[in-house]
This record gives C-alpha cells, structure tokens and sequence, in this order.
C-alpha cells in the first residue's frame, strides 16, 4: 500500500506540489484561528455556591446553611469531592466533577438541587447564588480606578455603573468584581432616645419607610375610543423625601416625620475588604473575569480595545492604571515558544545542508516542517487542543523531518554517480523511495505511539500533558502523510541526482565509522557490559536526584499573601497592608503594589480581614537587583515583610499559579496537609503538631497553620421565657441588633438607571457589649424595653472559620518549599508525622497540593508504559518477522536514558513530567535510528552476506542516515534548552533530556547495536516479512 502511494506521488507529482501548497495555505488559516493562551487551563470542572448569612457566626452558619446545602448536593451524578467554607456571614460550597462534565449542565444540576433545600435555611439567609462560569486561567484583567478630586464612594460607584457594565458587554467576559472603595448607601440614623421619648419602635420606622417607597399598577381605564393606564409612582427620590416619610400622626400633636426621630444621609455600606495601593492610599479595583474556555487572547484583546474607549469617556481627574494584564504574559510565552520554533526551523535547516550536502535537498526536507505542523493545526481544531506553551512548544521540528531524511540518504546512496533523468530518473527515485517507504512509515509510527501513555494522563496532569501529546501525535501523522505522499514528488521536481555520496567530510567520517565498526562487532561483549555499567550508574546516581510534578514557571508577577490574627479589624489591616506594600515597593524590582484584605461584596473568596494578598507587578528580570531569580527575592520579601510587620506570616507566589493551586486542592501551596476530624480544637492541636514536626525539614520556606479560633464575637443569646412575659418576638429583637451596624434595608432609591439600598441603623453609642444593650425592642403591648431584658449579650472568642472536605471538617497545614525538589521532601515529611502524631479513631491526614499530580501520574505511567513496550515490540516484531532483531533494537531504549539521566544531574534539574516528556521522545528517535541499521543489516543478510558482515555493512551504510537523523532532532532542541524567556522552565527539562539523551542514544545505536544484531541474528534462519509477497529465508551466517 505504502509503496503504491509513493509511485502515484512521483507519477502525479505536479498535482501533489499543487495540494502541498493548498495544505500550506490552509495551514496558516488554520494558525490565525487557533485559540491561544500561555499555559493550558489545569482546573477541574466546578461550580461554586455562595449564600450570604446576614450576621450568623461561622459555627451557625456551617451548622443551619453549610451542612444542608452540603446534604442537598452530596450523590449529585458525576460530582468527584465537595469543599466547602463557612465564615461570618457567609457560606461557599464547591463541588468538584469529574473531567469531562459538561459546565453549563453542572450548574444546572445545581440549581435544581439548592430549589429543594431553599426552604430549610434560615430567613436571614440570602438565595443561594452561583459563581461566575470561569476557571484558574479565568481572571484576566485587572485595574484600578484613581482620583485626586473624588471621592472613594464616587470612584466605587464609578465602577459599578459606568466601568464594569461596559466591559461585561465585551463577548468572552463572564464578571467585573468590584473591590474597595465604598459602597453607595442611603441611611437613615435612628436616634433610640428620640424613638423612644415618642413612643415609637424600630419595626415602626422600618414599616413606614417600606411603605412609602413603592409603585402600583391600577389597570387602565377607557374613555372616547382610548385607553388610559393607571400607575402610581411612590418611590422614594432622595434625602429630603426620606426624611419627610410619615411614622406616626396622632390627633393631638404634630406627626412624626423620620427626620424627627433620625438622620437621613448618603453613606459607605458595612465593609467587608478593603483595597490599598502602593502604600499610602486606599483604591478602587477592578477585576476582569473571562468565560471559561474562552479564547484568552482574543477576550484580552477586546477588553483593552473597550478599555481605551472607556478611558477617553472618564470624569475630568478620573484615570485608570492597569496593574495585571494577562496578554503580557501570553505574549512573552508566545514569543518564548515561537524564537525557539524559529531558530530550530533555522537550525534544522542549516544541519540538514551541511549533513546532505546538497541544499535543494535540504530544503525539500526542510518544507516538510510547515507542512506537518499545517496538519498538526487541523487536528488540534478538531480535538479542541489550544496553543500554547504546553502543545506548542515539546515540538522537535528535527522530529518532523526523520522520514524524509531517510528517504533522501537512501536516494543519495543508490543514485550517486548515475546520469538519470527523465522517466529515468523518477523510476530510480521511485525504487528506492518504495524500497525505505515501509521501515520509515514503521519508525514514524512507533514514534506516534511513544506518546501514548501521555494520552492516558488524568487530572491536572493530563491536561497538562495531553494537548502536548495531541499535537505531537498530530505533527507525526503530518510527517507521514508527508514523507508517503508529499516528499517523493518534490524529490523528483527539486532535487537532482548526487555527483557524489554526500560532502567529503561525511565520506571520511563514514569510512572512518567503516573501520572502526568490526572492532565494536568484534568487542561486542565488552561494549555491551561498559554500557549496561553506564546505564546501572546514571540510574543509581539520578535515584538521588529527587523529582517533582513541574518546573515553577516565572509569569513576571508575585502574590504575596500576608496571614495574621483572626481578631484583626479590617482597619488595622489596612494600616499593616500600607507597611507593607511600602516593603515591597523598597525592592527596585517591583513596580506597583496593590493590597487586599478580606472579601469584596461579591465574594468569590469566602476569605476574612486576617487574609491579604498584595499583587507586585515586576519590572523585566534584567533590571533586577536585590536578586537573581524568583526564589532569592521570593526570600527576600518573606523575609523583609514577616520581620518588620507585626503579626504577619508571609508566602510567596505568582498569580495563575495562586488561583490554580487554590481552584485544584482548596490550597494556594505546593503541599497541602489535611487534619480530618469532626472536633475543632483537636483539629486546632494536631494541626500545631504536624506544622511543628515539618518545620524543620530542609526545603520549608512558607508554612502556614490555618488559624482558625480566637475570632472575637458579641453573642446575643434569647432569653424566651423572659420574652414571653415580656411580649417580644425574637425577629423584632434581633432586627434591632441587625440595625447596629449593617442595617435592616428596607428598599432602594433609584437614580436614573442606578439604583442604591435604603436601610435602617440604631447605631449603638459605644462598639461593645454594654452599648448594645441599652437598644430599644418593642413589645407586643406597644412599649419599649432595654435589650438587656430578653436577651443576653457577652464578648468572647469562637472560630473565625469552619472548613471542610466532603461534608468533615478539616484544618490545613500549608507548605511552600524553595530549594529542594517536591518528591523527596514530601517523602520525609510523611515519614515524620507518621512517626511522630497518633490519631485517635475519626482523625486522619491527607496529603495534598502539586505532589498528588505528580503521584498519580507516576502510578498511571506505570500501569501503561509496560503496554506500550509490549505493542511497541509486537509492532517491530511485526515489521522484522521475529523477536530477535526486534528485541535489538527495542534493548536500545533503556541504555538511550543514560545521556538524558546525565544531562539532568549535570545541569541539576530533578525528574519532572516534562523530562519524562524528554525521555519518551528519546525513546522515539532510538528506535528510529535503530530500525534504520537493523533494516539494512537483514536487506543485506537475504543478499546472502554473512550475520557479522552484514551487521558492519549495514551499520556503516546506516552511519549518515543516523548522525543526519540525531543531529536535526538534537539541535532542534537546542534554543530550548539555552532559553531563559518566559515558560521556558517547563522546556529546558525535556530538551535537556533530548540533546544530552540523544548523543549517547546515537553513540550507542551505533557502537551497541552492531554488537547486540551480531549476538542475537547468529545462527537465525527464520523468515522475515518483507512486504505483502511471501517472505524470504534469511541466511544464516
């Protein structure tokens, strides 16, 4: 079949180049419309749910919100995990499902399922609300607004009605979270003594004011052939109408009008977070959300673009300063991937001149490249693989060109010399293109299939590493398709028959090769012990290296997220974010500094005032000072900030990372260790002693106890007997308590489009206990008592958060590590806390964070590359026609691991998925190169050749085919290996492995595997399947 194909190529060859020039064409619509981002999104499929509790504690809103909305999702079909939070007045339940959950029927199944559990919460319980459809690679844009002339409140309202409705009309944009600044209220401040003097209670202002503030509808009504609708507008306008709102008329004196009894005034709602920026002013932030699996570059695009309008639309002293841009870093991980494609191609190219020595060849050969990677582009479109610098940039364009090389040296060697043109020439190019097509097409293929075990990944690893594999897989096919249909024709139209066996120097070196090959025949035994001795010590020696899930990619930002006290006030949070963005800003590397505590009105991050992360936009690495690379300033900063801010425990970490790490594991750490148990304070004091026990352990840079008791409170606890005697109803007890501070709302005032709550407050003279209970309830009997009579209030201490983990509680101990690999310290830790803690029977601890992908995708390789062996080796047996050849060749991959295990320790680089990405290629190409030998070796054996002579012979006709096919595939890595730009952490491991992989793998293919044929074809006189004719005996020696 395959030899059909090349003869219609050569026969047809003009309508060939003619369909090579339309795939190329197609190839680059193809790159214009391919969704592209800097790294793939990692994060499971996910639904958030949110429910704001009013003023419960934690343990009550875990207890009468969390737990039945966490009853009502539990068994809900293909979910995997449910986390959930439970704060101060608020409740977050996540659920997890499994990959491949379609997200829009996720949120729907939700839905359907918190219908049936909306009547078991509590009234002061809002609707349980979903979060905005986005992913870890979601948040995308972020600003912040900034005026001299207006105020905070001018500047939020700014945002919320005139910014942000602008940028979710751009097509990709999901949300535009608005944090800081203060939120726009009108309120009405209720005196208790003016209530009280006039005999009036809370519930009556509050009904008054609902009730002034509506609009009807009456029908309409007909009259002389029209219609007239009737419409009652009651709606409240502004302060002075608030303030005329009638509480009370009586017959004997003046009415009571709300502004008798209160003041009405526009004022900041009950704040929650706060926004600091640069360490001298509060701000206003903006934060773009983008729709998952939407195409980032082009949502970035838009945004800037309405960005811009916007701009030019703003108030006079109004500007907008971008702090975090996420095409900034799509752009330099781009730019990373395509200097290296380019120089590669440049490279590939050149090497293919020298080695050939003849350049139409060479560029034949070259444009192959564009036309495998055309096709690589059509199947990415198909299986919804983006580009970026996972899928794009494992590609070896060295690779991509094997087949072709192949065929091209077979054609060199048998037309040197021979005057051919003509039919002459298109039948010789013919015959010997038909008599390399087969072991080429085989190599190719079992090339394709090394990346199989990639296509098995799960979880984050596999979509990590499958669109890698796809594209890979894609590029092969490609390089088929061209080498079968494509290559042979252009051969005949571009490339004329070799004066020559190739440059002089080639020659030398082949009949140099030609000399020394019977001594490594001769010898085998030997050889074959110094290289399994090889093998045996870079396997011992790399044993110790240590391993991790992946290289920490370096996106040009840092998040530093500051811990401290459950009882911080949010302002004295903001006092020690203001030291500390003024930290930050002392380091010449950082540019801006923007700070948030707590959590925005819309919460996404069910977080308290105790949490601040503080985003540090940085200037490029070669302006840096303080520091040479991420982890020394990471240091630095940790250090500086944790010393000179009270109270504050410091980690360090880089946006897409923070957000993905906290989406995956409900961490931002690399490790997570989970303390499970249904006690709070055991939870509390096992988690204290696992956090002692790995503080110590060598690699712990950022540890982090979750604090989670000494949260101050108020208790207000119902005295019902004294209530029943004194005629007061517990909602109209606790609306008084609601009105303190955040208010009871009773409505809105519109203006224009924009509308504001209108709400009640008794605010209390004093922030304390006493205070509050000299507040005013009403009785059933129409009189007003002290608060103190039927309710009991007392300051103490109770946990600021409740966590847990599929429907049990748990207690995180969160570790950073710098300087040492994840895997080893992993290992050491687990030793010592399983040696060191005994926990009693409910307890357990689990282990979390980056490790757990590495893990699972070891185990996983584990269970499939031993199949892959074995259909790897069935397919050589199926192209030999028996073991023994196929065994040879096969024996070449394990000793082609030695250069790459070499290379890593050299340049001290632990194991990593991506080096195991470098291996399988490694792989790939030994096995190509060893086919190529073991395919000429049996060609010349049928010729009757005996099994030593034959295996000399075929080595030293194989040797250019090798060197050409090793030296295209190694230097093709080599900008890769020598980048620093950005993402090209995660490309150094696997060209490392490649380049270094890839000269021993050559130098042992072709001192080896002479050695291994010479032991394992001698005396072998089994048939060997040629094609689709009867096989022919091959001769014995």
């Amino acid at each position: 079949m395959l030899e059909k194909l090349v003869a219609l190529s050569i026969r047809s060859r003009k309508i060939v180049a003619g369909l090579l020039l339309v795939v190329l064409a197609l190839g680059v619509v193809a790159a214009r419309k391919l969704p592209i981002d800097a790294l793939p999104d990692v994060s499971s499929v996910q639904v958030d749910l949110l429910t704001k509790c009013g003023g419960l504690s934690p343990v009550e809103v875990e207890r009468t919100v969390t737990v039945p909305i966490e009853k009502a999702l539990n068994g809900i079909p293909r979910s995997s995990s449910m986390r959930s939070v439970s704060r101060f007045g608020l409740s977050s339940v996540t659920v997890i499902f499994e990959d491949g959950t379609d997200l829009w029927w996720a949120r729907q199944m939700i839905l359907e399922r918190v219908r049936q559990v909306q009547a078991e919460l509590p009234a002061s319980a809002s609707i349980p609300e979903l979060a905005p459809p986005s992913t870890g690679l979601g948040t995308i844009y972020k600003f912040v607004v900034q005026s001299n002339q207006h105020s905070p409140m001018q500047l939020r309202t700014l945002l919320d009605w005139e910014i942000g409705p602008r940028l979710r009309s751009v097509r990709g944009v999901v949300e535009v979270n608005p944090f800081g600044g203060e939120l726009k209220q009108y309120q009405v401040d209720v005196d208790p003594q003016k209530l009280h003097a006039r005999g009036l209670t809370l519930n009556d202002v509050i009904e008054s004011l609902s009730a002034a503030n509506v609009s009807v509808g009456g029908g309409y009504v007909e009259r002389e052939g029209e219609s007239f609708t009737i419409s009652g507008s009651g709606l409240l306008k502004n302060e002075d109408e608030i303030g005329d709102v009638l509480v009370r008329s009586t017959k004997s004196g003046p009415s009571v009008l709300v502004k008798h009894i209160g003041e009405v005034k526009i004022g900041p709602a009950l704040r929650y977070g706060v926004v600091t920026l640069d360490g001298h002013r509060e701000a206003v932030s903006g934060l773009v959300m983008m729709l998952a699996r939407a195409n980032s570059r082009d949502v970035i695009y838009a945004v800037k673009q309405r960005m811009e309008e916007i701009k030019r639309d703003l108030p006079p002293g109004v500007t907008i300063d971008v702090l975090y841009d996420r095409a900034d870093f799509v752009e330099r991980t781009l730019s990373t991937v395509a200097t290296n494609l380019v120089e590669g191609l440049v490279i590939v190219t050149i090497v293919l001149a020298v080695m050939l020595g003849t350049v139409r060849g060479a560029l034949a050969v070259a444009i192959g490249i564009p036309a495998s990677m055309a096709i690589a582009l059509f199947g990415m479109h198909l299986f919804g693989v983006t580009g970026d610098l996972m899928s794009l940039g494992a590609i070896d364009f060295g690779f991509l060109v094997d087949g072709p090389i192949v065929i091209l040296e077979g054609i060199i060697a048998g037309t040197a010399g021979r005057a051919l043109v003509g039919k002459a020439r298109a039948k010789a190019y013919s015959d010997v293109a038909k008599l390399v097509i087969k072991p080429v097409a085989f190599a190719v293929a079992i090339i394709m299939l090394v990346y199989v075990p990639l296509l098995t990944l799960e979880g984050v690893e596999g979509k990590m590493f499958r669109p890698m594999a796809i594209t890979m897989a894609c590029a092969l096919f490609g390089a088929l398709v061209f080498s079968v249909m494509f290559f042979p024709a252009l051969l005949v139209l571009v490339v004329p028959p070799a004066h020559d066996h190739g440059p002089k120097w080639m020659e030398g070196l082949t009949e140099l090769y030609a000399r020394l090959v019977p001594l490594a025949v001769r010898y085998r035994w030997p050889v074959l012990a110094a290289s399994f001795a090889s093998l045996l010590g870079a396997g011992y020696a790399f044993s110790n290296a240590g391993a991790e899930f992946v290289p920490r990619i370096f996106e040009g930002d840092l998040v530093l997220a500051l811990q401290r006290a459950p009882s911080i006030s949010l302002e004295e949070a903001r006092r020690l974010d203001l030291l500390a963005e003024k930290i930050v800003l002392g380091f010449p590397e950082a540019r801006k500094a923007l700070g948030q505590s707590g959590r925005a009105e819309m919460a996404l991050d069910a977080v308290g005032n105790n949490n601040t992360d503080i985003l540090v936009p940085l200037r490029p690495r070669k302006e840096w000072k303080s520091a040479q690379d991420l982890e020394g300033l990471s240091t630095l900063l940790k250090d500086k900030i944790e010393t000179e801010v009270p109270s504050t425990f410091a980690s360090v970490s880089q946006p897409i990372e923070d957000l993905t790490n906290q989406l995956i594991a409900g961490s931002r750490a690399d490790v997570s260790i989970k303390i499970v148990g249904p006690d709070l304070d055991r939870l509390v004091e096992y988690s204290n002693k696992v956090g002692e026990l790995v503080r110590g352990i060598e690699g712990t840079a950022d540890l982090k106890i979750e604090r989670i008791m000494g949260g101050p409170r108020i208790a207000a606890t119902a005295d019902r007997a004294r209530m029943a005697r004194y005629g007061v109803r517990v909602r109209n007890a606790f609306d008084v308590l609601a009105a303190s501070r955040e208010g009871v709302r009773v409505g809105e005032i519109y203006e224009d489009e924009r509308r504001f709550d209108l709400r009640v407050f008794v605010p209390p003279s004093q922030p304390n206990a006493e205070a509050l209970s000299e507040l005013f309830v009403e009785t059933d009997r129409g009189e007003s008592i002290p608060i103190r009579e039927v309710v009991s209030l007392e300051e103490g201490d109770g946990p600021s958060v409740v966590k847990r983990l599929d429907r049990e509680r748990l207690i995180r101990v969160d570790v950073n590590l710098r300087g040492r690999d994840l895997v080893s310290w992993v290992s050491e830790a687990r030793q010592k806390v399983t040696s060191g803690i005994t926990l009693p029977t409910g307890y357990r601890i689990e282990w979390g964070g980056q490790f757990e992908n590495f893990e699972r995708a070891s185990a996983r390789l584990a269970l499939v590359i031993p199949a892959v062996i074995a259909v790897i080796l069935g397919m050589l047996f199926w192209m030999f026609g028996s073991l023994r050849p196929a065994f040879a060749v096969f024996l070449l991959v394990p000793f082609a691991t030695t250069g790459g295990m070499l290379g890593l320790l050299v340049r001290g680089m632990p194991f990593s998925l991506p080096a195991a990405v470098g291996f399988i290629a490694l792989g790939g190409v030994s096995v190509l190169n060893g086919v190529v030998i073991a395919t000429a070796t049996r060609r010349l054996m049928l010729e009757g050749l005996p099994v030593e002579h034959a295996v000399e012979a075929g080595a030293a006709q194989s040797v250019r085919a090798v060197l050409t096919t090793a030296a295209v595939a190694g230097l093709g890595f080599l900008p890769m290996a020598l980048s620093s730009s950005a993402g090209s952490e995660v490309q150094r491991p696997l060209a490392t492995v490649v380049i270094v992989g890839i000269f021993f793998s050559t130098a042992l293919t072709l001192v080896v595997l002479p050695g291994l044929l010479a032991i394992l074809l001698r005396g072998w006189t089994e048939p060997v399947v040629e094609s689709d004719e009867e096989p022919e005996p091959l001769a014995a020696e």
